[in-house]
Order: structure tokens, then sequence, then C-alpha cells
């Protein structure tokens, strides 16, 4: 071979390493494909939730399902009672979980608590993964944790460990070890800091913090809820807000991220909760542009009942105006509309699931006829 041959060749190797560097650290034009689960939270199971795990969007290969809780001061057990036929019938792989509330040490806790659960619902068909211990450990006292996890690891046979994981232990020096002990983690990133529920640039910043400090594959926690401060500030998790930050994780990856998990299922019952086709249209990413058609139902006796329906794939505030032409003999509203003038205004609109429709005032009188918002 000549030198120049042997220069050009040279080049070649350069460029290839080159490329092969790119792809090593996530730069490629592609998005990253992640696995999706979900949990299911609930601790008083109904039909709507049984159905739900049927109905769950088919992206959600797996669910972990809260089986038993050490909660309380004195955390006493409490066991969650699961619809095990549901989860057989979903053919979904299953996670049970245990939930130990508060940060106190572990003592007198077993997983073996959780694993009973786990083996119990395998005889009945369902199939089961694992177990995963959800314990906010304080950040001081990750050493301990980790002797006691190292402790109960070894009698869970081939059931799977996963732990939650806190975005403050990334600070911590026993971390690498904490790790090393189960077979997967999972970062929370939402409801860490009051009063705040979720923003993306903070969830990005804890998974970027977390990734340098364990550069180990972990999952991360996203919220699909809305609840209420002690004060009665309500906090959401907006598909919107939720959506972007899935859409940077895709297009700017972030090491070690192997999936998300959902917290939690909704079900037409839980109206705290998303909806399955809100759900469904975030992880595929689907546009969520809201929907609302309204419509004039008659109620009888003259009068039209004003219906809003979210006919779109997301849940979302409805109208704040509602304006209607025609002869209006009466007009009154509910549901916290008022009429003004030819119209219905609302302070404060309600959400409305998607598909979910709603009575919010009547009419009465001739040619009456209501305008789209």
């Amino acid at each position: 071979m000549s030198s120049i041959q042997r220069r050009t060749w040279g080049w070649v190797g350069v460029v290839l390493f080159a490329l092969g560097l790119a792809c090593t650290r996530g730069d490629s034009s592609q998005p990253r494909v992640l696995v999706h689960e979900a949990y299911v939270w609930q601790r008083d199971w109904s039909p709507e939730l049984s159905q739900a795990i049927t109905e769950a969007p088919s992206e959600l290969s797996a669910l972990r399902v809260l089986a038993r809780e050490r909660s309380g001061p004195a955390r006493t057990p409490v066991d969650v009672a699961v619809d095990v036929a549901a989860l057989a019938r979903s053919g979904r792989e299953v996670v049970a979980v245990m939930r130990v509330d508060g940060t106190a040490p572990l003592e007198g806790i077993s997983l073996q608590e959780v694993a009973t659960h786990a083996r119990a619902w395998r005889v009945q068909g369902v199939r089961v993964r694992g177990i995963e211990l959800d314990h906010d450990c304080a950040t001081t006292a990750l050493d301990a944790y980790a002797d006691w996890l190292t402790r109960e690891r070894t009698a869970l046979g081939d059931l799977t460990l996963t732990l939650t994981a806190l975005p403050t232990w990334s600070s911590s020096p026993a971390l690498a070890r904490l790790v090393s002990i189960p077979d997967g983690i999972v970062l929370q990133v939402h409801a860490v800091r009051a009063p705040t529920l979720f923003t993306p640039e903070e969830a990005r910043s804890f998974t970027e913090a977390w990734s340098r400090a364990t550069r180990r594959p972990f999952h991360v926690a996203l919220p699909t809820y809305r609840v209420r401060l002690r004060d009665g500030t309500p906090l959401a998790a907006e598909p919107r807000e939720v959506a972007r930050f899935l859409a940077g994780l895709r297009e700017r990856p972030v090491e070690g991220v192997a999936g998300i998990l959902w917290f939690r299922l909704g079900h037409r019952g839980d109206p705290e909760a998303w909806s399955l086709p809100t759900l469904s249209a975030v992880v595929r990413g689907e546009p969520l542009e809201p929907r609302f058609l309204p419509r004039l139902v008659d109620a009888g006796g003259g009068t039209l009942d004003i219906v809003i329906e979210n006919t779109g794939r997301v849940d979302a505030q409805a109208p704040a105006r509602l304006t209607l032409s025609g002869n209006l003999e009466v007009l009154d509203g509910v549901g916290g509309y008022a009429p003004r003038g030819t119209s219905l205004v609302a302070r404060t609109p309600p959400r409305l699931r998607a598909g979910e429709r709603r009575v919010i005032g009547f009419v009465r009188g001739s040619e009456v006829a209501i305008a789209a918002p």
C-alpha cells in the first residue's frame, strides 16, 4: 500500500471514529425511542379503574401497581385490594409496589411483605416481573438504606427490584453503592420542591444531574395529575408542559434515560388525573390542541340545555364565554357559568376531560343558536 493510500485510509478511520462518537453521545438526528410504563396508584379499586387497566394505551409495556403501604407515624401496614383478575386480563407485565412513608429507619419492615403479593399474583396468571420500593429516604441516611437493601435483596429470588429515587440523592457520596443494589431506578422529577408540581426546565435539570452522578440506566417518573395544597392553591401537570419535556428527551437524549413512568394511570372516575386519550396523545407526541363543541339540546317544555363537549384528545379548560343569538326569553347558567347579556360567562371555567360533556346552562326562546367558541 502506498503512503497516499495509507493516509487516505487513515482519514477514513478518523471520520468513522468521529461518527461513532456522535452516535454514542446521543447526537443522532433520529429521536430516541423510550419505553413507557404507568403506575396504578389508587387505593380503592373501582370498576372504572379495572376497565382502564384493559383500555390503557398500547404503548404502556408494564404497570406498576401499589400493593402495600406502610404509612402514618406508626407505619401501619395496609394491603390494597387489587383487582388481580384485571391485571391478568391486561396481559401486561406487572411490578408490585410497596410504599413506605417518611424518612425514618426501616427496622421492622421487609421487602417480603410485597414479594408475597407478587408471588401470589403470579399464581393467578399475572405476568409479574418484580417488586418496587417507594421510600423517600433522607439523603443523609442513604448509607443505612443501602445496608438494609443489601440484606433484603438476597431473599427475592427471581423477582427484580426497583427503587424510586429523589433528585437530592445525586449529591450523596453513598449514591454509587446504592444504585448498584437494585435492578432499576425510577427518578421522580415531580412534586420535588414545593410549591411547584412540575416544570420542564426543572425536570430536565434533575434528569441531567442524575445522569452525571450515576452513569447507570434509569427511568424518569412524570406526572399526570392535579393536586391542591393545604392553603387551597391548585397545582396541575399540564399535558403541554409535560409533552415539552418529553419532546426534549427525544430530540436531545440524556445519557442513561431508558424510559418513562407515568404517575398515575387515570380512569373515568378519577377527575384529578389525565384521561386515557390525553395520556395516549402525549405518549405518541400527537397535537394537543383542545376542541370544544357547544350544542343546544331539547330538554322539553320549550327549554334548551346548553351543552359543551370536549371533542378533542386532550383534557382542557372549557371556554370562558359562549355567545347565543336569536330571540332569548330566558337565559341562565349552571356549574360556574352566569348570564351576561346574550352570553354565558364563567370566571373559572370547568376543566373537561377528553370526551366529556357538561350542561352549563339553559335557554328559552325562538330561533336560538349558539356560536362556536
